[in-house]
């Protein structure tokens, strides 16, 4: 008897180390490697916007130190769009050269940015070497796989200094991320930019095909792979629709915050200007190859502390900026209106269709300079690519029409200005050419104004800018053969304003805001 409950004894043990065992394997076999994604994209203001409420790049490096502290391994990206536009990316520094870009490129230093890609405006700025300069101050990466260097008549990659060498910026990064126990793992992160700038020192490859043989050039030497896109939304879910083993695209371009999921492809873009950022959580499992996501919107505002580090960088800019503009006559925090319905300046908006901001524009010129029978402006000369809401300060009519400029009255016959409405609201449509318009409706050939069908044979006077009325714009250089009347200032509710598009929004919002 005491020989078999000794045995009964040993075999219980038996079953409760194996059982044991069993346990601990899995445990240990399932353990998952964590990190954190914080992704930005299309930033072009390292202030916050809204009257101070919105966004701000020194509260999201503040975001960022919160999220190391949750985990060490957090990695920020940014989805291109950053060195322009922007008014201050127009102005010139102390030594004559344009800031172009430099402000983002120091902040996004200080907050300890690490990936980047090209978006569509890096390649806005108008000389390869300010380009390169920009990449080469920058302590952050780039990656991008479609887009080359066009140096000499060759076609290369474009390169980026790095602890003093000029190293090619390449098609992928390959991060190794490791856990508490040591476990690790390599992350691929693929870069693509879609081929919408043509500036002569750039040269693009099929974003498709170009993806897919990057793709398959890293899928072997790593455990996940990254998109790192600035595409429009509809590109992304093509592309991501025909490939596979791609769980998530950190994605630009599209200015407002969405999420969408294709295949087995989550696709997440935040707001521009850093309104909003995302925070992607994953988990993979080394032994399944298993990845997990959980992605949060987070919104950036006036509750989020400032990083100290960042935001002395911000601070020294923007003083430096505010000077520049206080010395031409500017006060760049004056509240000049309150925008309950967003004010749409997005370049996909603004160049494709009729916009309030365009139509508050457009209306705005008609209060400088009554009388006029159409009024129009090239959507080009509204350089925001942003919406506006809430509060709105003389800053935000400054970084919409960084170029400024007069405008001018033409008379012109019934027939050209069929001609030149042809062409800014059909011909021109995507394009900075495109009209934004005011007393004018119809469609090709069947113009009314104010409400009237278009006479060929009756004159018009068009109010419009004087860049445009010189024929420089694209597709209506035949305007440079008729004559126009410019002022130096308008009266306008008692006050004098001088003649420039700035100016003259400045003071109709003031007076709406009345």
């Amino acid at each position: 008897m005491k020989y078999l409950l000794r045995s009964f004894l040993l075999l219980s043990f038996l079953v409760v180390g194996l059982f044991s065992c069993n346990v601990t394997q899995k445990v240990s076999t399932d353990t998952s490697i964590d990190f954190t994604i914080l992704q930005l994209n299309d930033v072009y203001e390292i202030s916050p916007l809204e009257g101070g409420k919105a966004g701000g790049m020194a509260r999201v490096a503040h975001i960022r130190q919160e999220l190391l502290k949750e985990n060490p391994n957090t990695i920020s990206m940014l989805a291109g769009d950053f060195l322009s536009p922007s008014l201050m990316a127009t102005l010139k520094m102390d030594n004559g050269e344009r800031i172009a870009g430099l402000q983002m490129v120091e902040t996004l230093n200080a907050m300890g940015m690490d990936y980047v890609t090209f978006g569509n405006h890096e390649f806005d700025l108008s000389s390869l070497e300010t380009l390169q300069k920009r990449i080469d101050q920058s302590t952050f990466e780039y990656t991008v796989c479609n887009a080359f260097m066009v140096k000499d008549g060759k076609t290369m990659p474009f390169t980026q200094k790095i602890n003093g060498e000029d190293r090619p910026v390449p098609t992928y990064i390959i991060r190794e991320i490791k856990n508490p126990a040591g476990q690790s793992m390599k992350l691929g992160i693929i870069g693509v930019v879609l081929p919408f700038n043509q500036q002569e020192y750039v040269s693009y490859t099929d974003v498709e095909e170009t993806f897919k043989s990057t793709l398959a050039e890293l899928k072997p030497q790593v455990d996940v792979v990254i998109g790192l896109t600035h595409l429009s939304i509809d590109q992304d879910m093509d592309l991501a629709g025909k490939i596979s083993g791609v769980p998530l695209f950190i994605g630009g371009h599209d200015h407002v915050n969405m999420k969408h999921k294709v295949k087995n492809t989550i696709i997440a873009k935040a707001d521009a200007n850093a309104k909003t950022v995302y925070i992607h959580r994953l988990q993979f499992f080394p032994a399944t190859k298993k990845v997990v996501i959980k992605s949060e919107i987070k919104k950036v505002d006036d509750q989020i502390p400032n990083e100290p580090k960042t935001q002395a960088v911000v601070e020294k800019w923007s003083g430096n900026v505010n000077d520049i503009l206080e010395d031409q006559g500017y006060e760049p925090n004056r509240k000049l209106m309150i925008a309950d319905t967003p004010l749409e300046c997005t370049e996909s908006k603004i160049r494709t269709k009729q916009t309030n901001f365009g139509s508050l524009t457009t209306k705005a010129m008609a209060n400088a300079w009554p009388g006029g029978d159409i009024y129009l402006i090239n959507s080009g000369s509204m350089r925001l690519d942003d919406d506006i809401s809430g509060t709105v300060v003389e800053y935000d009519v400054l970084r919409t029409f960084p170029f400024g400029g007069a405008i001018v009255k033409m008379d012109l016959k019934g027939e050209v200005v069929n001609q030149i409405l042809n062409i800014g609201l059909f011909d021109n449509n995507g394009e900075g050419g495109y009209f934004q318009i005011f007393k004018v409706t119809g469609e090709r050939d069947k113009w009314k104004i104010n409400g009237k069908a278009l006479d060929k044979n009756k004159t018009y006077s068009v109010v419009l800018p004087e860049f445009v009325a010189q024929g420089r714009e694209a597709n209506l250089e035949l305007l440079s053969d008729f004559d126009y009347e410019n002022k130096d200032s308008f009266q306008i509710s008692g006050n004098t304003v001088k003649n420039d598009v700035r100016n003259i929004v400045i003071q109709f919002m003031l007076q709406l805001k009345k």
